[in-house]
């Protein structure tokens, strides 16, 4: 993908009704794969979440990355949307920058930032706007959780 690639930011968005998109999409995989969120807890080995998973899964990104959004929104207003990302070794996702604030967390694997070496355990957040790369180990996957709102 060239150095023009932008993140499709849409699923923070909120629609005329002032729903956040990303949770509408969730509402429809959730309703599609007769997944129903009670009061009770809830995990990604329930039965229905491998179905969802696939539905939420994430388009249109850099090559080397996977991404699948994570069924639920989080924040008093329902405006914190979640994701985990997969990147094969050596994977750079190009510089760029969100309309909001991003949170990412790495599971596993090393996330190269600058000369910054982040790893299992550590985060990085990036105000609104702020342009960025980020590159993955040479030797493993990359796995990160991350959300934005």
């Amino acid at each position: 993908m060239s150095s023009n690639w932008r993140p499709d930011d849409s699923l923070s968005e909120r629609d005329q009704k002032g729903e956040l998109r990303g949770a509408r999409r969730i509402k429809a995989a959730l309703t599609k794969n007769k997944v129903r969120l009670g009061k009770g807890v809830i995990t990604s080995r329930d039965t229905g979440m491998a179905a969802v998973r696939r539905d939420l899964k994430r388009t249109g990104l850099p090559p080397g990355v996977s991404q699948s959004q994570i069924p639920i929104v989080l924040g008093h207003g329902g405006d914190f949307v979640c994701f985990i990302s997969t990147l094969k070794p050596g994977t750079i996702v190009p510089e760029h920058a969100h309309k909001q604030a991003v949170f990412r967390v790495v599971i596993s694997g090393e996330l190269r930032f600058g000369r910054k070496t982040l790893k299992a355990g550590d985060w990085m957040f990036v105000p609104p706007g702020v342009a960025y790369s980020i590159e993955a180990g040479p030797k493993a996957p990359l796995n990160i959780f991350y959300g934005h709102g």
